[in-house]
C-alpha cells in the first residue's frame, strides 16, 4: 500500500518487448552527438555555399 512508485506493489508488471538495435541507439549519447555533429557539418557547408550568397543582400 505505501510501498514505493513504480514497484506496483510487489506485482510484477507486464513483460517488455525487447528494444530494437534503432531504439537502444536513439536512447544513448552517441544519438545526440551523431545528430549535433551533422547539424553543424550541414550549416557549415550551407554558409560555404554559392546559396549562401545568393540569399544574403549584397552590400
Amino acid at each position: 500500500m505505501f510501498g514505493m512508485p513504480g514497484l506496483n506493489g510487489g506485482i510484477p508488471s507486464a513483460p517488455q518487448a525487447p528494444k530494437s538495435k534503432f531504439q537502444e541507439f536513439k536512447e544513448s549519447p552517441a544519438f545526440t552527438i551523431v545528430l549535433n555533429g551533422s547539424l553543424f557539418i550541414a550549416g557549415v557547408a550551407f554558409i560555404q555555399s554559392p546559396l549562401m550568397d545568393m540569399l544574403a543582400p549584397q552590400l
